[in-house]
């Protein structure tokens, strides 16, 4: 590779050796550069394939115009998170939270907060990405001498849920989370008790309805060979009030969001509805 264009110390335009142009991220990548020189690979934490494309442009330009203490800790916090959720931050979902992360500085720069009111939930929902968030702020505040608003762990942890579905835009993960949430509402209210929320059925219950409500969005229904409607049938009769939960939770859904569940997936609902219900429906009848 060698040096076409610095944007920045820690952002530069390269050529490889196919003729393709990339996007370079690496801290001091920029610094001193001179056009035609070879690139040091090893100072590369990301790159970007440079397309000409205006969405591609648009996100390039707002990388370049940024601080480049704020993309080295974009990049630290993003790896970090990586490696703890197992995930790869796509091109765009890296750059959302570098421009989200400029932002919401400026804002506290400036004294002003944006209030969040699903704080409680993110908390619950996504326990795991919520952990990742207070980590990514912990380093964000000590690196770049500043104490970020509590609102921002829920922000950063809506860009860490939003990293595992590289389709997805923040405006459908926090519509997620509502509708998970609601949803919820409506099992603990059906059979009047509290969920287990340590449970390992209660995890499956919230991955199962995460990548529901993704498909969903993404007008892709689930179907499984083989399921049909007497074996539905079957489930209904041994599991009645899990399925009238799950009716509840169709006709919810149906009027909100104008989505019909299929056979298949009222089957794998109720399945869940009663594994997460029934050890506790028990205890208190």
């Amino acid at each position: 590779m060698e040096f076409l264009k610095k944007f920045n110390n820690n952002v530069a335009l390269v050529l490889d050796s196919t003729g393709i142009e990339w996007i370079v991220i690496g801290k001091g990548i920029g610094f001193n550069a001179v056009k035609g020189e070879p690139v040091d690979k090893t100072m590369i934490d990301r790159r970007f394939i440079a397309e000409p494309t205006h969405g591609q442009i648009d996100l390039l330009q707002t990388i370049a115009s940024m601080d480049p203490e704020i993309i080295d800790v974009v990049s630290d916090v993003t790896k970090e998170a990586e490696t703890y959720l197992g995930i790869t931050f796509s091109t765009r979902n890296y750059i959302t939270l570098a421009d989200h992360l400029n932002y919401a500085l400026k804002r506290t720069q400036e004294g002003v907060e944006y209030t969040e009111n699903l704080r409680w939930e993110v908390k619950k929902l996504y326990p795991k990405e919520y952990e990742a968030a207070l980590k990514a702020i912990e380093t964000i505040n000590k690196r770049l001498s500043i104490t970020l608003p509590k609102s921002e762990e829920t922000f950063i942890t809506y860009h860490f849920v939003n990293a595992q579905n590289d389709e997805g835009k923040i405006e459908n993960t926090v519509k997620m989370t509502k509708l998970i949430n609601r949803i919820l509402e409506v099992v603990k209210y059906h059979f009047q008790i509290e969920l287990d929320e340590e449970s390992l059925n209660y995890v499956r219950f919230l991955t199962h309805l995460r990548y529901f409500i993704i498909r969903q969005t993404h007008g892709e229904p689930v179907h499984h060979e083989g399921i049909d409607q007497t074996v539905l049938e079957a489930v209904k009769a041994k599991y009645l009030k899990a399925y009238e939960a799950a009716e509840k939770i169709s006709t919810l859904l149906n009027k909100q969001e104008d989505w019909s569940l299929s056979s298949d997936e009222m089957l794998y609902l109720t399945l869940h509805i009663f594994r997460v219900t029934n050890r506790i429906h028990q205890e208190n009848t």
